[in-house]
């Protein structure tokens, strides 16, 4: 396989093919053109930068990424993350802070490309789905929490979830409901679901605000628009920053790497066609590029959109082609019809961009969890609240820690099975569940149900002494099956060799 994926699926691309992703390609792209402008904002950027940040990510995944169905862009989780870091650094200059949002997506495509040439395609196993369930909703009602002063015409605050809904709240008669209240309609889920939930409700809803605002006179009564809009392509660029902020920066930039390729990694399985193969390495080689490339043509972080990937899953993509035809779209708007995006009201974004975040509270899939296992219900709940307490990025890290806690709980408590000869075979199998099975006396034969390690060995050996005090007489030998212990380090070897004398 190549690292140039495209020259893979080019071998046999067609015209059948070429209709597929043309149809799909133009049907993201009346997604994604709001949404992506509507994210901008969302990360404190101009709405263009989201048009070039997805452009140049549509181009490279489309040229080396492995999924036919996943939409590469700028993400609402992403789009928070970058917002509440670097909100909280202080930059005055919008200049300097684009170029910091810049120089993280940079940073993150550069330890991407690191992790590629390490061979860390692996690593997308270590963030479990517990832990993005968890996340995505913390981040629905942390992304909403920041978009409802905007939709209700209130002057936003930085921190918490709790503190940009106690914001909006003890601000709620500041706002002018008939004007910024009928922006709100847009945001309810019908407007985007039933039968009508494969046309483009998100661009339709755009071009109606943009006529209304063109023919009244909302503006002079308080409503906000998106303003200037430079059109134009982007031009390739190297952002400085500050170097007291690298540090900071830096942070955040791994935590934009870890969620970006995690996330799309995720995303790519979970749609994947009967016989598509996900390849986690050269998806690493790809973040990489989309990222290293938004960054050095003025954008900010990218990845695998949750939504649009659904989207593009139902609309007949065949290759990741279809991601160019959607790249051809943007082009055409970024030169031709950035003017009446101008007129955009700030409260139809911000609609948008709840209407888009809704989708990332899966009720379903945390009751599932809670029914299915306790203890990784809890690892849910601390990367949810962490996400709501602490913010985006400390969130998916709180919950990564508590999953490896739990890990650790679990191997360190192995459970250990005596074993019994079934009658007839040669088989030996566990007496609970084979009642009929045939102990010796003499013999004790026991086998830990996990690997062994020097954390969970004295699990083993408490085990086998309880046994041996149960039993009417001591065995002569104790056996123990080692099958499920690929390898057993010192501290193992050291607690099972001080245990012989029991």
């Amino acid at each position: 396989m190549s690292s140039l994926f495209a020259l893979d699926w080019g071998r046999t691309y067609n015209v059948t093919k070429l209709r597929g992703d043309a149809i799909a390609g133009v049907t993201i792209a009346a997604i994604a053109i709001p949404e992506d402008m509507a994210y901008a904002t969302m990360a404190g950027l101009p709405p263009q930068i989201g048009l070039y940040s997805s452009l140049i990510a549509l181009i490279m995944y489309a040229i080396l990424g492995t999924s036919t169905r996943l939409a590469y862009g700028t993400t609402s989780a992403l789009s928070i993350m970058v917002a509440g870091s670097l909100g909280a650094m202080g930059f005055v200059d919008p200049a300097d802070y684009l170029k910091a949002a810049s120089f993280v997506a940079i940073s993150a495509g550069a330890m991407a490309l690191v992790a590629w040439i390490l061979r860390l395609g692996a690593l997308s196993n270590f963030v479990s789905e517990t832990v993005l369930v968890g996340f995505s909703a913390g981040a629905a009602l942390y992304i909403g929490s920041s978009q409802l002063s905007k939709l209700f015409g209130i002057h936003g605050v930085q921190g918490n979830f709790f503190e940009r809904i106690w914001n909006v709240i003890s601000h709620l008669g500041d706002t002018n409901v008939p004007i910024h209240g009928g922006a709100g309609m847009f945001s309810r889920p019908g407007c985007t679901g039933g039968k009508f939930h494969k046309l483009p409700i998100p661009l339709f809803v755009v071009v109606g605000a943009i006529i209304l605002m063109a023919v009244t006179d909302l503006e002079s009564r308080g409503v906000e628009i998106a303003g200037e809009i430079s059109g134009g392509l982007p031009r390739p660029t190297m952002p400085t920053v500050p170097i007291g902020h690298m540090s900071e920066l830096l942070g955040l930039a791994f935590g934009v790497f870890l969620l970006s390729y995690v996330e799309g990694v995720g995303v790519a399985r979970s749609l994947a066609a009967k016989n598509e193969k996900v390849d986690p390495a050269q998806e690493l080689l790809a973040n990489s590029a989309t990222n290293l490339g938004s960054g050095l043509f003025g954008g900010y972080a990218v990845g695998g959109s949750m939504s649009r990937s659904a989207v593009k899953s139902s609309s007949g993509a065949a290759t990741p082609a279809s991601g160019g035809f959607t790249a051809a779209i943007v082009v055409i708007v970024l030169l031709f019809l950035t003017a009446p995006f101008e007129l955009l009201p700030e409260a139809t974004l911000a609609a948008g961009g709840l209407v888009a975040v809704r989708r990332l509270f899966n009720v379903n899939a945390i009751m599932r969890i809670w029914q299915t296992d306790k203890r990784e219900a809890i690892a849910v709940l601390a990367t949810f609240m962490g996400v709501l307490v602490f913010g985006m990025l400390e969130g998916i890290l709180i919950g990564v820690r508590v999953t490896f806690v739990l890990l650790l709980i679990r191997v360190s408590q192995p459970g250990v099975s005596i074993l019994g000869q079934r009658v007839g075979t040669t088989d030996f199998v566990d007496v609970k569940r084979s009642p009929d099975a045939v102990t010796d006396p003499d013999v004790l034969i026991v086998r830990p149900n996990s690997g062994l390690f020097y954390a969970n060995a004295s699990k083993l050996t408490e085990a086998i002494a309880s046994e041996i005090v149960r039993r009417e007489r001591v065995p002569d030998m104790v056996v123990i099956d080692m099958a499920p212990s690929a390898q057993i380090d010192l501290g193992a070897i050291d607690a099972l060799r001080d245990s012989r004398g029991t």
